[in-house]
């Protein structure tokens, strides 16, 4: 093992929880001083006056933590993947702001997918899934943009109670440090160092003094960053390190199994009702459990074990069966725990 490594991920997780830590208390005190509260209306699934200062605080902790490691260490993120997280979390703060349409958003964020293409990283490959492997480059910038706008409005719309698009967000980075540490040493410290500022954030966000939530532009950017890694995965020029144990398609989506398959359903229920599948509301699964009793802690660590146990059960099968027959059975494994937890 290299001790050098861990020291160094450690120190970067440690800057990264402290950096956040300070931001978001400085940050909740400047919108508390300018009476800037999150409104409490209908949908709200809090009662407590809560500032949307969090992913602020994050996304200069981010900037913090890469500057620093970008000027030490041989920390390094493509350019043009580090524009569209700019792009992206600048969206998320003028939404919290002055509150942007969603037809105006969706272009914003259909830019910062094209500006993201530039890096080279994106889907070029279905790996085998429906019998397809490399596929054309004007379909693989048509499908990666496409899957760009569905994770990172995915994770938007799942930041509906406390620690929900976080805790899934840290079980994302954790479950993929190991591929990172191994084929790309230039990023190997981004993980830690956001796992820290994501841990820094969630003091605060359970915090009923002084809560603060994610907003727009935390959501938004963590959904981009879990989009770049989703992309740098699915791209056939990377060695991935778990390839001999499972495909990669499969991975990626079980990686983010919770928000992909919450959204789907929020929307087909909202499209049957004759409504906008991006309304406002609380159809969502977590929804189900905060009116059934549960906190909103323990609605989110329910959530992050349940999502746990779907990618363990991924890999568990994928050692013996097609992806096909896995497919069917984790769908199987999905309906059961639809109907055991949130029916």
């Amino acid at each position: 093992m290299n001790i050098e490594l861990v020291l160094l991920v450690v120190l970067f997780g440690v800057i990264g929880f402290f950096g956040s830590y300070y931001l978001n208390g400085y940050l909740y005190n400047a919108f508390r001083q300018n009476k800037m509260y999150d409104p409490i209306v209908s949908r709200s699934s809090h009662k407590e006056k809560a500032t949307r200062s969090g992913g602020m605080a994050l996304f200069f902790t981010f900037c913090v933590c890469y500057g620093f490691g970008k000027a030490v260490f041989a920390m390094s993120v493509d350019l043009y993947a580090l524009i569209s997280f700019i792009f992206v979390a600048l969206t998320g703060m003028a939404d919290d702001f002055f509150s942007i349409k969603y037809r105006e958003k969706f272009f914003l964020q259909l830019f910062a997918a094209i500006v993201l293409l530039q890096s080279g990283v994106y889907i070029d490959s279905f790996h085998g899934v429906f019998g397809v492997y490399e596929i054309p480059l004007w379909a693989s910038y048509m499908v990666s943009v496409f899957v760009f706008i569905v994770i990172v409005n995915a994770f938007n719309l799942i930041d509906g109670i406390d620690g929900l698009a976080a805790l899934l967000s840290v079980k994302f980075f954790v479950l993929i440090a190991g591929i990172i540490a191994v084929t790309s040493s230039e990023m190997n410290l981004v993980i830690p160092s956001i796992v820290g500022a994501i841990t820094g954030f969630l003091f605060f966000n359970f915090n009923p003094s002084k809560k603060v939530f994610l907003g727009d532009t935390g959501a938004l950017l963590l959904g981009s960053v879990i989009a770049f890694f989703v992309f740098y995965i699915l791209d056939n020029d990377n060695f991935i390190i778990t390839d001999p144990l499972i495909r990669r398609p499969l991975l990626v989506v079980l990686l983010i199994i919770y928000p992909l398959a919450d959204t789907l359903r929020a929307s087909l229920i909202r499209m049957y009702k004759g409504q906008s599948p991006f309304l406002a509301d609380r159809v969502h699964l977590h929804h189900r459990l905060i009116d059934k009793g549960m906190s909103h802690w323990g609605a989110s660590t329910s959530i992050l074990i349940m999502s746990v146990s779907v990618v363990v059960l991924g890999f568990i099968l994928s050692s013996y069966f097609s992806l096909t027959l896995c497919c069917i059975i984790i769908f199987i494994y999905l309906f059961m725990l639809y109907y055991l937890f949130f029916n």
